[in-house]
């Protein structure tokens, strides 16, 4: 019996051992979206040892759930892994800052004589940091920038070129949390919106700016911090041009065609709770409400016809929304791919959207 007890420790060892393994797979997952891959296989395997080690002593004496143990794990280890560690770490990872200077490039670069670095505070205290080039008139139109997700004010510099080639001021901004500008997190754009707001209050108070002639132009994510804007202020900006925005909330998602995109649905429907948790606010109104109301300012809308994600969306927003809002499908354009695959085209068409919406003398 005794030989018998010795012998059985190395197969009690078996199952927290396999557990840690399952745990530092799960922890790998969640650390890939956390940004710290190490520091997951590391707790994950700590915490699947734990875990196993107390499934093997609890259990012991308990026949059928003991031979039961390894499917009790796996019911409650892999839904807590994809429904609350992982949409946790995922939305983490979109919403931690990433402060960092900006360097090796300025207006300077974008031909222009002189420039200003400006830090314009919120009425949250946020100081968002950017570059500030004059307009050619005196009093003239001005055209803020907004970069895509976890970007900095940089990932404007060609639309800024083409702009201020044209005679318009620009401001290009870091966005909160990112770049030179300050705070604790990044909020998907839900609270950016007022920040493009007070922004746009203090350019407008230059002397050399039109302040009735203010536009936006913003790419990915600093499309829906435009549209968030006008919902806030519909009176705000003269126009803005929006390359590729997507979906703000899950209304605004195309009707899943499979199994797979219906799952992946219920994974941001998750995605959106976590969100709400971690910024402390709930979401900002789908597009799908903000874009029928929008019947007094310019907007024109580009899409990408090769990001079946985003073509869809188009399809769904080109049916609702209000008067004023046009919308460009470049079929062969992948997400804010156009500068690039029809520089010349694009261009034309941002400039003459701008001079019909808020005309350069």
């Amino acid at each position: 019996m005794k030989k018998q007890s010795t012998s059985s420790y190395p197969n009690r060892l078996a199952f927290p051992l396999l557990n840690a393994l399952v745990g530092m797979m799960l922890g790998m997952l969640t650390g890939y979206y956390a940004g710290a891959l190490l520091a997951g296989l590391l707790y994950g395997a700590i915490s699947g040892l734990a875990v196993g080690f107390i499934f093997e002593w609890m259990l012991a004496r308990r026949g059928a759930l003991y031979r039961w143990r390894i499917y009790l794990c796996i019911a409650l280890e892999i839904p807590l892994a994809f429904f609350v560690i992982g949409p946790y770490a995922f939305i983490h990872s979109h919403t931690k800052p990433n402060p960092h200077p900006i360097c090796c490039e300025t207006p300077l670069d974008y031909g222009v004589a002189e420039y200003e670095t400006l830090h314009i505070e919120t009425e949250t205290g946020i100081i968002l940091a950017g570059w500030y080039v004059p307009p050619e008139e005196n009093p003239g139109a001005l055209i803020i920038l907004l970069h895509g997700a976890d970007g900095d004010r940089r990932g404007t510099a060609w639309h800024a070129r083409q702009l201020i080639e044209a005679g318009y001021g620009v401001f290009l901004y870091d966005q909160r949390a990112l770049g030179e500008s300050t705070g604790t997190m990044t909020t998907l754009g839900w609270k950016d919106g007022s920040d493009l707001l007070a922004v746009a209050d203090v350019l407008a108070q230059r002397p050399e700016v039109d302040g009735e002639r203010i536009g936006v132009v913003g790419l990915s994510l600093g499309g829906h911090i435009a549209l968030n804007a006008v919902h806030l202020d519909p009176e705000r900006f003269a126009a803005l041009w929006l390359d590729g925005i997507q979906a703000q909330q899950i209304s605004d998602y195309p009707a899943a065609e499979n199994f797979a995109e219906e799952f992946a649905t219920l994974i941001q429907t998750i995605n959106l709770k976590m969100a709400e948790f971690r910024i402390g606010q709930k979401p900002p109104s789908p597009f799908i409400e903000i874009l029928p109301t929008i019947n007094e300012t310019p907007i024109l809308i580009v899409m990408a016809g090769q990001d079946d994600f985003e073509r869809r969306v188009y399809e769904r927003y080109i049916g609702v929304s209000g008067a004023s809002v046009e919308f460009w499908l470049i079929e062969n354009a992948h997400h804010n791919s156009g500068p690039v695959l029809d520089p010349d085209e694009y261009r034309r068409r941002m400039l003459d959207f701008f001079q019909s919406a808020m005309p350069q003398l």
